[in-house]
């Protein structure tokens, strides 16, 4: 029965932690149950329905895929328009999706999506406000700050979006110290870096196979480790980022 089976949903759901296997059945028996169970009313059927897309939306982002997410997100919209009355995640989703494109360098999309969120929630709504700063942030080089956003999310969901933008910023200020220094400091490199401590630092320069020299990373003829594709507009980002790392302080 689709009652049971939305019902059994929303409780596998809500256990922590989560059991993604058990997500995962609950989502194929909640489908396979609204696709042939006719015994709910209108009204139950796009609730359970809304649950269905907003939970396998987040639970997309949870297990990396995020080729569904995208494509699920447009149904949970869809969704909200038919049942205005159910729309208490709508900020939220709407978030995830900005943060999407922007992790991916949409940023049409995002602009395009932005225009549709009225003013008053850019500015008050921490959903909302999180991924316009982020932007702000990358359009002005102030890639420390992107960084922090990761200590400070109004959503656990946001973190997998902010740490695809940190990695790649991290990789393109790598990139550019290693053609610009033939040394760096180890501390100065953990500054342009915003490495929060040694261990992180040194867990990326070996990442990165970078040689040290006492207190000093040497760059003579670094091996420039193979990166992911870039997903943000990383051109930008390799030509500001030494000004920036050298004016930190500044910035911050």
């Amino acid at each position: 029965m689709a009652a049971a089976a939305h019902k059994n949903l929303l409780a596998v759901w809500a256990k922590q932690p989560r059991d993604i296997n058990g997500i995962k059945a609950a989502l194929d028996n909640l489908s396979k149950a609204l696709a042939t169970d006719t015994s709910l009313n209108d009204e139950q059927a796009l609730l359970a329905d809304k649950d269905l897309v907003e939970i396998t939306a987040l639970f997309s982002i949870i297990t990396g895929d995020m080729a569904t997410f995208h494509a699920t997100i447009q149904s949970v919209f869809k969704i909200y328009e038919m049942a205005p009355k159910h729309t208490e995640n709508k900020y939220l989703m709407i978030g995830l999706n900005l943060m999407f494109y922007l992790a991916h360098n949409r940023l049409a999309e995002f602009h395009m999506l932005l225009e549709q969120v009225p003013h008053s929630e850019q500015t008050s709504n921490a959903y909302i406000v999180t991924p316009v700063r982020i932007e702000q942030s990358i359009m002005e080089g102030a890639y420390n700050k992107v960084i922090l956003t990761e200590k400070n999310i109004p959503s656990p969901f946001y973190e997998p979006f902010i740490k695809t933008m940190v990695d790649t910023i991290r990789g393109e200020i790598a990139s550019s110290i290693e053609k610009s220094f033939k040394f760096l400091n180890i501390k100065d490199a953990a500054v342009m870096l915003l490495c929060d401590n040694e261990k992180q630092l040194a867990e990326f320069a070996k990442m990165r196979n970078w040689k040290q020299d006492g207190k000093s990373f040497v760059f003579d003829n670094v091996e420039v480790a193979q990166d992911k594709p870039p997903t943000l507009d990383t051109k930008r980002i390799a030509t500001q980022t030494i000004f920036y790392a050298k004016q930190l302080e500044q910035i911050v």
